[in-house]
């Protein structure tokens, strides 16, 4: 019966944050028919709230609002109360924070959507607090005025909601053009370095986030062009220096919320620390910072120590929130430090850090050194050896009593777009620094996400305790054709290059439309009000020009013209938007210079156990032109499936033992070979 309370149905979903809210009094269903039924039986308007479990404001509004019994009743009494996981549903996400974007013109987590039972958007917001303040209405305000505009305003609303809906369905006509790459990138390097933070690093003002995007873009430039590597390297010291990296226990938060880098906001996602672990290191090694290449190192390890589940596949986030407050787990007193150390390490941190002077009663703050560490052993009368093992010593100590705390709650789903993310960070830093560790761990997420692919082709979105849940989205079809192509390149299995090609077949064609276009959702996904569509780059890289870029890679190995194809079609859909938008699209910016040149390959033919063919493979990996893609034969002979799956592999069958060879191709011929990495090294920096 209309108006009946309806128990709380989420407490046997599948998604950690939607579990979060089953205790709530609200009677929230999850996105599905039941709920979609219910509010069309019952003429009701759908109060969708979309969120993710590591989000801040998200848990805010639970505790004030979620949580009252009496907003609870309103709730029931006017409305059919949706929760839905923006990570399990990225589709549903986008249309509707399209939708709150075009009504108010800003957007955020949690995403606040009234929705008429035709699933038409009419009104919304993000966080609404539980009195009014800042000058935003109160949630029980809003949940009145929505409930009497559609008992007595209905005609109005449904008008402005079907308006609504047909702006966002209206995609532009798809006029396709060519990317003028370099025009696209000065332009983006100018605008980049218009908004940079000349003290702190960065990009604009506060709050300032990762954008990894933006660094990969700096880093393939940055050693031939000195403005771009000012970018790079003021933004990367300035985000290690800071308390958004985790000092201690390494990884990055999400964002920091002051100019400095200093105060995080402090959950940690796995995209945020798999990109940032390859930019790091990528930087790195081109611009021989062995510092940079250490915070490579130090978050490539975090997850491997607190990110993986028991199968190998890599767990979506940790919370920002522990014992009740933001960033508890990861603050320190200088009592708290000399509590959980021995005196001389205790003082040698407190000095480093800036704790002394503050009293041990003082705020908890983010250790991170505010001293160098050779003027704090100087000032302590210290050789420089013996403080650098009081402190590792110290680092672990305090690591160890880190973890006696109450640790942040961690979201253990396994998304198949960001293991993607981490397979192809992870098997490149196995390759390139190098790291075995790094690259099993590559392999694993890369078999897991092969064996949660279906008869059709299709991704499982989501996986947790053996269910899997949400929708395959571009996202995941991209990263995992990328990981594939990394792996090939970082071992050598032609597998992985099989894999790709079997998954692009059979799903790249129910994401591209004739015109070239690459839509974030398939057509044989669920109903959407939209279809959402977007190539700018955001807090990751845009999964269009990610698998423009990966699909370039997998046709200079392959041979294969079709993939080669579908790239240039996809980059010339988006033409227009790179010409209006260049430091928006740097994904884009990058996969089309890499299309507009020759493919550039190397070769290199020898025994994986050989020195000389780790010699030859540690000079690609230091010294060759992010666009120039590696295979690797494994073994002093090639084998007939591997010259079967790399055309460039015929007559470059076989070495003499332990005298691996190199030769960089260009198109499909070929340099004579070379032996000395020396002598690489020169032919891999004329091609840059």
């Amino acid at each position: 019966m209309s108006g009946t309370p309806t128990a709380n149905r989420l407490a046997g979903e599948a998604s950690p944050y939607l579990r979060q809210h089953a205790h709530d009094p609200v009677p929230w269903y999850p996105w599905g028919e039941q709920a979609l039924a219910k509010a069309k039986e019952e003429d009701k308007p759908i109060f969708l709230s979309i969120g993710y479990a590591a989000c801040h404001w998200c848990h805010v509004m639970e505790r004030e609002s979620f949580a009252d019994p009496a907003i609870a009743a309103l709730l029931a009494a006017s409305f059919v109360a949706v929760k839905v996981d923006r990570e399990e549903r990225p589709d549903l996400d986008a249309v509707y924070m399209g939708a709150v974007q075009a009504m108010t013109g800003a957007g955020g987590w949690p995403l606040s959507v009234f929705v008429t039972p035709g699933l038409e958007p009419f009104f919304g917001g993000t966080y609404f607090p539980p009195e009014r303040r800042w000058g935003t209405p109160s949630f029980r305000e809003v949940l009145a005025a929505v409930a009497d505009a559609w008992r007595h305003r209905r005609a109005e609303l449904d008008g402005a909601a079907a308006t609504l809906a047909a702006q966002l369905a209206a995609h532009d006509d798809p006029v396709a053009g060519r990317i003028d790459h370099a025009a696209a990138a000065a332009a983006a390097l100018a605008e980049l370095a218009a908004s940079f933070d000349r003290r702190w690093g960065g990009f604009g003002g506060a709050p300032k986030f990762p954008t990894p995007s933006r660094l990969f873009f700096l880093a393939d430039r940055a050693r031939r062009d000195p403005d771009a590597l000012g970018l790079l390297s003021g933004t990367l010291d300035g985000m290690a220096a800071g308390g958004m990296y985790d000092w201690l226990g390494g990884g990055f938060h999400r964002y920091s919320t002051d100019d400095a880098w200093r105060v995080p906001h402090f959950e940690k996602m796995l995209y945020d620390n798999a990109l940032l672990a390859r930019a790091y290191a990528e930087a790195g090694l081109a611009c021989d910072r062995p510092d940079w290449v250490a915070v490579a190192r130090a978050t490539a390890d975090y997850l491997l120590r607190e990110m993986r589940g028991p199968e190998g596949a890599l767990f979506s986030s940790t919370d920002a929130d522990s014992e009740g407050r933001e960033g508890r787990y990861f603050t320190w007193t200088a009592a708290q430090v000399r509590a959980a150390l021995p005196a001389r390490e205790a003082e040698l941190v407190v000095a480093l850090c800036g704790l002394d002077g503050t009293g041990d009663d003082a705020e908890e703050r983010v250790l991170r050194p505010a001293r160098p560490p050779a003027e704090v052993a100087l000032a302590l009368g210290l050789e420089p050896g013996l403080a650098a093992g009081r402190l590792a010593a110290a680092r672990t100590g305090l690591l160890a009593a880190r973890r006696r705390r109450v640790p942040p709650a961690t979201d253990d789903k396994r998304l198949a777009g960001w293991n993607g993310m981490a397979a192809w960070a992870l098997a490149w830093l196995g390759a390139a620094l190098p790291e075995p560790r790094y690259l099993d761990a590559a392999r694993t997420a890369g078999r897991f996400l092969l064996a949660r692919t279906g008869d059709d082709g299709r991704l499982q979105r989501s996986w947790r305790d053996g269910a899997a849940s949400g929708v395959e989205a571009l996202e995941d079809v991209a990263w995992a054709v990328a990981a594939y192509v990394q792996l090939f390149e970082a071992e050598g299995d032609v597998g992985w290059l099989a894999a790709a090609s079997a998954l692009l077949r059979r799903r790249r064609p129910r994401y591209q439309d004739a015109s070239g276009r690459l839509f974030d959702a398939p057509d044989d996904g669920p109903p959407l009000l939209a279809r959402p569509r977007g190539a700018s780059d955001g807090a990751t890289p845009a999964p269009a020009g990610v698998l423009a870029g990966a699909m370039l890679r997998l046709a200079a190995l392959t041979g294969d013209a079709e993939f080669r194809e579908a790239a240039e079609r996809a980059l010339a859909a988006e033409a227009a938007l790179v010409a209006r938008a260049p430091a928006a699209c740097l994904t884009l910016v990058q996969a089309a210079a890499a299309a507009a040149a020759p493919p550039l390959t190397l070769v290199v033919v020898g025994d994986s156990r050989w020195e000389s063919t780790r010699a030859l493979l540690a000079t690609a990996w230091r010294r060759k032109p992010g666009r120039c893609v590696v295979a690797p034969s494994r073994s002093g002979a090639v084998t007939p499936e591997a010259a079967r799956a790399v055309p460039l592999f015929a007559g470059r069958e076989t070495v003499a033992a332990g005298r691996a060879r190199a030769y960089l191709c260009v198109g499909g011929a070929c340099r004579l070979p070379v032996e000395e990495s020396a002598t690489l090294a020169r032919l891999l920096a004329a091609a840059d």
